[in-house]
């Protein structure tokens, strides 16, 4: 083989394997910082934390999008706004069809968004119209070392019985999936422009 086109092929695969980490970087750089998920009596608590390559604003309007919130997870079947309360509290509906190992549930939930601004949400749902005794939830962004951090906290009690032979650490690994998912399919909406509605259901 002629030196030439020895460089020109070893050129060609270093800008091959360049480009490609590049990519798989940009597609994979959502990234779980610290995840606690515990039992204690018969509350449910989780506490996380994770990188997404995704502007703040993208992330908070992404998960007030109720209308299209579905596309955002296999999990999660069913969402949109309902009539909002009478003091006017925006209020909306989601139903999730989730396994962890071999226990199968369908869940709704009926949240009132107690606040919502440029970095947080909290969330409240209510017992009458949910499987949940009490749930209580806060998404918020912040800017850290030019990275954005999106912390998920949540607290409840469920209605509806979980085997014992469910521990906390398959529904941890459950959440934590469920998660990531979320998050690069928000990453994916910030590279390419992409708006939810337009993701395909899978």
């Amino acid at each position: 083989m002629k030196p030439s086109s020895y460089l020109l092929r070893l050129t060609y695969v270093l800008l091959l394997t360049s480009v490609t980490t590049f990519i798989t970087h940009r597609t994979y750089a959502a990234e779980m910082l610290h995840m606690e998920f515990w039992k204690q009596d018969n509350e449910y608590h989780l506490r996380s934390s994770s990188i997404i390559d995704a502007p703040p604003e993208l992330i908070i309007n992404t998960l007030l999008d109720y209308n299209h919130f579905y596309r955002l997870s296999s999990g999660i079947k069913e969402t949109r706004y309902l009539d909002p309360d009478p003091d006017g509290t925006p209020v909306a509906f989601t139903l999730i069809e989730s396994c962890v190992l071999f226990f199968c549930k369908q869940i709704k939930k009926t949240e009132r968004i107690l606040f919502a601004s440029d970095s947080e949400i909290e969330l409240e749902a209510d017992p009458v119209r949910s499987d949940f005794k009490f749930m209580r939830s806060r998404w918020s962004t912040r800017i850290e070392a030019g990275q954005t951090i999106l912390s998920y906290d949540m607290d409840m009690q469920p209605e509806f019985w979980i085997p014992p032979l469910i521990g906390t650490w398959a529904i941890k690994r459950k959440l934590y999936n469920s998660a990531m998912n979320m998050a690069r399919r928000m990453e994916k909406m910030a590279s390419t422009g992409t708006p939810l509605s337009e993701f395909k259901i899978k």
